[in-house]
């Protein structure tokens, strides 16, 4: 039996690593919710039109699906912790020429610097946990502390980005995560433990695998974004179309060179697809919540955008507290049946709201709650099961495919919501697609991921 003073020691070593990679997370996706609030405030400053507005933050999502995948690879090959430190020493430098942009290009600039630097920062704090923390009940404590993190910067983004425009102005919603970064990367480069050099013979970056697909992914984002905008339909069509060929060559690519950008073993895992997919459809899910009730409590119950982003906010409550006790629950019960019961919840919360929703804010929130809490477990729980049981070499591929069911499947998502709704489709109507989605996720965890019991203490917890 593991010994009280040496539990202590060995959490005293834990948790400043487990708190490290869990701010990495914070500090490059905060500003995704923040800048909603800052946006009109951008736009006085330059005098931007709409149109041209939101590519302040289409930009910045367009970069991240693009990258996610490169930025895995180059995890795996270089070195998780370089590309750690590399990539929160970039976030802090683009935060820093964002907020203190003097015109719209340099502007423009930062957010995609912004994009990048977390394409690559994601992946490596996610393959970084996995490998750091190998046995329970840490690697469920890490990934825990990491969605805490993820939730807790959509919170501060939502609540905080409108008193920090108001009162100091749209640039310190750059600028305020600047010296975070700055400790983040020397924290970073004190405390995470070396890389590993790698076994066997060295392998090479896939440099045109690299260039189709972040090009590919650029091209089709970019199409979706089009697609869901409601105008010029036939040229964002043919864009997508364009984009997709590109990712067809890239399958071609990839079957003829010695070192694939993702190697097919990795794709002939049911656990990791498994996790993949269904993430990917609670993704889908949130962006109805999220996204669409936003437009449909602006649309029919005549809020503000900040307004509509607090009436959300218990969504974001919920999800802060289940991520704390998802690692208790998870090595209680199966992985399988806590997630697919979670998602189940999450399926029956949208469809609540999808009917209940003509009723009044106050009717909407027991379910954007229930939401949150059982979205805690979902997300400790695959990552745990699509990461953490990937083999240590491909842990950073894993990582970004796993992060890019969030990042370009809401893109998908948010494109098919709004085209659904610019076909007349009503919004209650539309999250009840999106309910289906959610569902079917259930389905493929309970195919899919294996039945086993999750992992037992290697270390007695107090």
């Amino acid at each position: 039996m593991t010994s009280p003073v040496r539990t202590r020691a060995v959490a005293g070593r834990q948790w400043p690593v487990a708190l490290l990679l869990g701010s990495g997370s914070f500090l490059v996706l905060f500003d995704s919710l923040a800048i909603a609030t800052a946006l009109p405030s951008i736009g006085t400053a330059f005098g931007l039109r709409p149109g041209v507005l939101q590519w302040v933050v289409s930009l910045n999502s367009v970069s991240i699906g693009a990258f996610l995948v490169l930025g895995g690879r180059v995890c795996d090959l270089v070195g998780r912790r370089r590309v750690l430190v590399a990539s929160l020493a970039l976030c802090t430098v683009a935060g820093l020429v964002t907020g203190l942009a003097p015109d719209l290009p340099v502007l423009l600039a930062g957010r995609v610097l912004q994009g990048i630097a977390a394409a690559f920062a994601l992946p490596a704090a996610l393959s970084t946990a996995a490998t750091t923390f190998p046995d329970e009940p840490w690697r469920s404590r890490v990934f825990s502390v990491m969605a805490f993190a993820a939730w807790s910067a959509g919170l501060a983004g939502a609540m905080l980005g409108g008193l920090i425009t108001v009162h100091l102005s749209w640039r310190w919603v750059f600028l305020v995560t600047v010296p975070v970064g700055a400790v983040a990367v020397v924290a970073a480069a004190l405390r995470l433990p070396p890389d590993t050099p790698r076994q066997g013979t060295a392998e090479r970056l896939d440099v045109w695998g690299a260039v189709l697909a972040s090009t590919g992914l650029v091209v089709v984002i970019l199409g979706i974004q089009e697609l869901g905008g409601g105008a010029g339909q036939g040229e964002a069509v043919l864009v997508v179309c364009v984009g997709l060929a590109l990712l067809a060559g890239l399958v071609l690519v990839e079957r003829r060179v010695p070192h694939p950008l993702v190697r097919p073993g990795l794709l002939r895992s049911r656990r990791m697809i498994g996790s993949c997919l269904a993430f990917g459809a609670f993704c889908a899910g949130y962006t109805a919540v999220i996204v669409i009730g936003s437009r449909y409590l602006q649309v029919v119950h005549g809020l503000s955008a900040v307004a509509a982003g607090l009436a959300l906010s218990p969504v974001l409550i919920g999800g802060i507290v289940s991520s704390l006790l998802a690692p208790l629950v998870l090595r209680r019960f199966t992985t399988r049946g806590v997630i697919t019961v979670c998602l189940v919840v999450c399926a029956a919360a949208l469809a609540m709201i999808a009917v209940r929703g003509h009723a009044g804010v106050a009717a909407l929130l027991p379910w954007l709650l229930s939401w949150g809490i059982a979205s805690g477990p979902i997300y400790v729980g695959f990552a745990r099961e699509c990461v953490g049981d990937t083999p240590e070499a491909d842990r950073g591929t894993a990582s970004a495919l796993y992060e890019s069911m969030a990042h370009v499947g809401g893109a998908v998502a948010i494109a098919v919501d709004l085209t659904l709704i610019g076909a007349g489709l009503s919004y209650s109507a539309t999250e009840l697609v999106s309910v289906v989605v959610v569902a079917a996720g259930a389905v493929i965890t309970f195919v899919l991921l294996p039945g086993a019991h999750g992992r037992r203490c290697t270390v007695q917890c107090q």
